[in-house]
Order: C-alpha cells, then sequence, then structure tokens
C-alpha cells in the first residue's frame, strides 16, 4: 500500500484536454526537488516546463526514496529524478543531459573533523546513508561502516547526536538542509575534498507500444526551455537556496 505522503501534482497546459500526462517520482532533496520550495524544485520546475512546452502535464509524486526505486520496477512512474549515474545503470532507465553536476563528500561535526589522506584510514568510521541511494561502488568498499537511514535529514541529526562520525551526501543538499534547521546550524559542515562530482539526471523507463517516447518528448523541451532562455530564469531563481 502507498504511504500517504503528499503529492505535488502539477496542472500546466490545462487548455490542451487532449495532451498525455505522465508521472514522474521524486523524492525530498531539496533544492533539487521538495515539496516545500516554489515549484518544488530546481529540478522538478525543469521537468515540469519541459513537458509543458511540448503540450504534456508531469504528476510528480514526492515518496522515499526506496519506495520511488520500487515503484519506477513496478511500472508505476514513466520516470524519476534526480538520479545518479549508478541510479540509472542500476534501474536500467533512459537518461536526460544532465541538468546540474554537485560535489559528493563528507559532512563532519564542527567540533570534531575525520582528517585522513585516503578513504582506507577510515575502516571502523560510522557513516550515515540513505537506503536505496546509488553511491558509486568504490566509495562504499573502502572500508568505512555504511549505516543505512531514510533520509539524509534523519543522518545529519544522528551526525550531531554523535551517533555517526561522518555523513556521505551532496555538498548543496547538506549545506541546505543544516542552514535550514535551527538545531544543526552551526554545528555541522562540509569537509574537504569532495569525493566524487555527481551530475544529476531525470531517469525514464523504456518506451512502452502505443505510448508516448517521453525521454525524447523530455530533450526537446529541454532544448526549448534554452532557446527561450527560460532554463536560465528557473536556475537563478535557484542559485542562492541557503538561507
Amino acid at each position: 500500500m502507498r504511504l500517504s505522503l503528499s503529492t505535488l501534482a502539477f496542472t500546466l497546459c490545462l487548455s490542451l484536454p487532449l495532451a498525455a500526462e505522465l508521472r514522474l517520482a521524486t523524492l525530498e532533496y531539496p533544492p533539487y526537488s521538495s515539496q516545500g520550495l516554489p515549484a518544488g524544485g530546481s529540478i522538478v520546475e525543469l521537468s515540469v516546463r519541459a513537458f509543458a512546452t511540448q503540450g504534456h502535464v508531469a504528476q510528480v509524486d514526492f515518496l522515499p526514496w526506496a519506495r520511488v526505486r520500487a515503484d519506477l520496477r513496478n511500472g508505476n512512474y514513466q520516470g524519476a529524478l534526480a538520479l545518479w549515474p549508478q541510479e540509472i545503470v542500476e534501474e536500467q532507465l533512459i537518461a536526460s543531459r544532465p541538468l546540474f553536476y554537485s560535489q559528493l563528500g563528507f559532512f563532519v561535526r564542527k567540533s570534531k573533523p575525520v582528517l585522513y589522506q585516503n578513504l582506507s584510514e577510515l575502516r571502523g568510521r560510522r557513516v550515515g546513508i540513505v537506503r536505496g541511494y546509488g553511491y558509486p561502488p568504490h566509495l562504499l568498499r573502502s572500508g568505512f561502516t555504511a549505516e543505512e537511514a531514510v533520509d539524509d535529514i534523519s543522518n545529519l541529526r544522528k551526525l550531531a547526536a554523535r551517533r555517526f562520525d561522518l555523513v556521505l551526501l551532496e555538498r548543496t543538499v547538506g549545506d541546505y538542509l543544516i542552514n535550514q534547521d535551527a538545531a544543526l546550524r552551526g554545528r555541522l559542515r562540509w569537509q574537504e575534498p569532495a569525493l566524487e562530482r555527481i551530475p544529476l539526471f531525470v531517469g525514464f523507463t523504456a518506451q512502452k507500444p502505443g505510448q508516448p517516447d517521453w525521454a525524447a518528448i523530455f530533450a526537446r523541451g529541454l532544448a526549448e526551455l534554452h532557446s527561450s532562455g527560460e532554463y536560465t530564469r528557473i536556475l537563478q531563481r535557484y542559485a542562492n537556496p541557503v538561507r
């Protein structure tokens, strides 16, 4: 039975009654996707607007990330966002062009940074990760003890409570979550260097007989957003998401 989370339904192009509708799944991953942000976050807004330029309505549902992947496999959605390369491979999806590039690395307590020269030196350290994320496999094999939680904010709170030594997370997402939470602000920080530079995609399931080619439609929509300048305007609205 589907979890009773809020659904963000975008109803653009209502004047086009014959427009096809598709369902996309995502998670709380601000500033890229969040029910608490205008238009759902940067990647959600770009995705919805790209389909709208082609006369299609995109409904975006917010779910726990493990459920997003399960529902993709069950055929309940035509695509998902925001995806890492490993997730595209594991779910056998068709990737869009990269919409963003972000830094993946560690967050630590300001009072207790974790110094190391090589990842192998982290053997035995407790590192918070999220269940279902497609972390680069070589990072998970590097020797630290990975412990799963349901989402990033839970991991950051456990880090602040000294239950973890580090949290593996995208820098932009971690900075956003910390700065939005008074209990975390000033206590946690990003630790250089970044471990990976990660592209973020929208991923689509393979086209079914008689159904639109959503990946191709999305590519045309993105091209139109670029040519009109709307792509840049959307990005500029999210340029400084941390308050």
